[in-house]
């Protein structure tokens, strides 16, 4: 055999083992799909798992990609899509949202990316009914943003800049004014939390001024307004805003206030409270408002994120005043969630916690070593 013909042989069986191992991944990929729909049926009973259209998300596993190259694949081999696709999408935003409050949004944002991205897909390709194009048009914005707040508590956040940007240009185009108020909220957070400052306070601080907002959204951008001020040092500033924001919440809701406002409760207003105070370090005075956070958290197994992430920084403010037996108190109830909720923003925040070592002197042996198990759980070693 010449040159030439030894090269074609090994391009061919190149491409041949490259085929068999792109066929074995499909394989994993699909099993580790299946594994992940039964391991969510056991763990959470209560959440209702039976839409079809979610089933399928985790079923086809990576279908949507070819994975020897990445390739978009076109799965909409039938009708145009209709109002059947966008109520069955709706679903799946719906059990979505109830997994990330039970289990946290690292495990669900790719099951949320997906249809995101499958949605998203329809779109571009025109392959829907004419008279369901709004509706789709506001359905894919609403799944972008449940994937945005996922991607963002996965510490994903690259991604959940470009994700929430493309949601929020679905929303203008749908007209969905109420979810461009949520994406932009969103963003607020997260760029406070990727110490982006500066960038949150235009977003916040220009949603709040000279518009006609409904009374919670003007308090939730009031919010975001005082955490990043606080971030920043302006601590007048800060704690002036917050004021506003409880003052507008205290006037309580209205018909104008969106459907998705109902999570901004007296519990989330405690807890930023808190952390504006911790933030401006006064650790002392944000103690109050995060026992408050986890307290209305508790019992509610919907809020089982809530009340990890609420206990973590309530956790970490103990630390810093030095009240060791109620910081132990709390390290106890923070074991058995540690590495069980899929929060990797939550998990950071206790890394950082329990790796505290200036602390460890003065505290008592009994607490180091409950911070060492945290830590450990986070790490995998205990489970």
């Amino acid at each position: 055999m010449g040159a030439n013909g030894a090269l074609i042989a090994r391009y061919d069986a190149l491409i041949q083992a490259r085929q068999v191992h792109s066929a074995h991944l499909q394989v994993r990929r699909r099993a580790k799909a299946q594994a992940t729909v039964q391991e969510l049926r056991a763990a959470s009973p209560s959440v209702d798992h039976t839409s079809l259209h979610t089933i399928e998300v985790l079923r086809r596993g990576l279908n949507e990609t070819n994975a020897t190259t990445g390739a978009a694949i076109n799965f909409f081999d039938g009708a145009p899509i209709g109002a059947d696709y966008v109520e069955s999408l709706h679903g799946t935003i719906k059990h979505l949202a109830a997994l990330d409050g039970v289990h946290g949004g690292a495990d669900v944002a790719p099951l949320a990316l997906r249809s995101f991205h499958r949605a998203r897909l329809i779109l571009r390709e025109g392959r829907y009914e004419p008279a369901s194009e709004r509706d789709l048009e506001a359905a894919t914005a609403e799944i972008g943003e449940l994937s945005g707040w996922l991607l963002f508590d996965a510490e994903r956040h690259e991604e959940c800049r470009q994700v929430n940007a493309e949601a929020l240009t679905l929303a203008r185009i749908a007209g969905d004014v109420s979810m461009e108020w949520f994406v932009l909220s969103n963003q607020a957070l997260a760029s406070i939390h990727t110490g982006r400052n500066r960038e949150a306070l235009r977003i916040a601080h220009g949603m709040a001024q000279g518009r006609d907002l409904p009374g919670r959204v003007r308090a939730l951008f009031d919010v975001r307004t005082a955490r990043a001020l606080a971030a920043l040092g302006d601590s007048t500033s800060a704690l002036r805003t917050f004021d506003r924001a409880r003052s507008a919440f205290a006037d309580g809701t209205t018909t104008r206030d969106p459907a998705w406002s109902w999570w901004f409760d007296e519990r989330e207003l405690a807890g930023h409270e808190g952390m504006v105070h911790a933030a401006l370090g006064d650790h002392s005075r944000a103690l109050p408002q995060l026992a408050t956070a986890v307290e209305r958290s508790q019992g509610w197994e919907q809020f089982r994120w809530a009340l990890y992430i609420h206990r973590a920084n309530l956790l970490r403010a103990l630390l810093h005043v030095g009240s060791w037996a109620e910081a132990e108190r709390v390290a106890i109830d923070v074991v058995p969630m540690a590495g069980m909720i899929a929060s990797a923003r939550t998990e950071g925040l206790l890394r950082r916690t329990v790796a505290r070592p200036e602390a460890r002197p003065q505290m008592p042996s009994t607490l180091s070593d409950t911070l060492d198990y945290i830590g450990n759980r986070l790490a995998g070693s205990y489970r």
